[in-house]
């Protein structure tokens, strides 16, 4: 073990953390749920912390508005009272284009290219938005993620390609580069984006997750709290992990999302200290706490 990632302890799960911290801000997919349905343990860990006087917002990458998301947890079974508040990039990304106070969303233009599923398209429902238009036409991109669960990369190359000739700005609504549904490994909108910003030198907003405007928006929520009393939760080290960071408050990674298969650890599986180690050095982070799961 090496370098900083020394300084994470690892826990089997979350109860010794009970009343060390006032607030939570957890993540979702991955975190509390799969895609499909809650992650083992993980709507009882939470209800428990809220028995102990923990407050719980949830911080998500959602590439939607905060509406969508509502609906989405109601679908996987994820009751409505175990948070007092959703956050989300989509809904982050859609204020953005609305109210344009920033002088990079001030110089869009009203016609929106759309690279994402039918059932994102209510991102273009937009008073910042006169249309959506072909790439060909558009004055800017907006990006929510694969229009097909199964498609990859390469599927987006010809979007990319059109949207660089004409040099589109592009607002992403997910950063993130890539999910587990289920079993199943899934490219984001992040991946498409950081394609269009690396390989083409297209201009790209980011929207949510480790990027520090998100995290403000949830720390005034809670009305500006002492740092040290509030913990991020998430299976992202790059998103979760990397914000938290950012943002200066504590965060516990869970082993078993994303980098679940990497590092061979279920929920409620063993975590071993090599393997973590070597990941976190690798990626240059270091949360305080790692855990299998979202478990008590």
């Amino acid at each position: 073990m090496t370098g900083h990632s020394m300084d994470t302890e690892i826990l089997s799960g979350f109860e010794p953390l009970s009343g060390r911290y006032d607030h939570l801000i957890v993540d979702l997919w991955g975190t509390l749920h799969n895609g499909i349905e809650p992650l083992p343990g993980a709507i009882d860990c939470l209800t428990r912390f809220r028995a102990a006087g923990a407050n719980i917002v949830l911080l998500s990458n959602a590439p939607f508005r905060v509406s969508g998301v509502h609906k989405v947890l109601g679908e996987i079974g994820i009751p409505e009272e175990l948070s007092s508040e959703i956050f989300c990039s989509g809904e982050v990304a859609w204020r953005a284009i609305r109210d344009r106070t920033d002088p990079w969303h001030a110089k869009l233009g009203r016609s929106a290219g759309f690279i994402g599923p039918d059932r994102h398209r209510p991102m273009l429902d937009n008073p910042g938005i006169n249309g959506e238009a072909e790439l060909e036409e558009a004055d800017f991109v907006i990006c929510t993620g694969p229009r097909e669960p199964g498609h990859t990369l390469d599927d987006y190359i010809p979007d990319l390609e059109r949207a660089a000739a004409r040099s589109l700005p592009m607002v992403c609504t997910n950063p993130d580069r890539e999910v587990l549904r289920g079993a199943t490994r899934e490219i984001c909108a992040g991946a498409v984006a950081e394609a269009y910003e690396q390989r083409y030198g297209g201009d790209v907003a980011w929207h949510g997750k480790p990027y520090r405007p998100i995290y403000d928006e949830v720390l005034k929520h809670l009305g500006d709290p002492d740092r040290a009393r509030v913990l991020m939760i998430g299976d992202g080290l790059g998103t979760d992990i990397a914000g938290a960071s950012v943002a200066g408050i504590d965060a516990a990674f869970v082993a078993s999302g994303i980098a679940g298969e990497h590092l061979g650890v279920e929920v409620g599986g063993t975590l071993a200290a090599g393997p973590l180690a070597d990941l976190l050095d690798e990626v240059g982070q270091a949360p305080r706490y790692a855990m299998s799961g979202l478990i008590w």
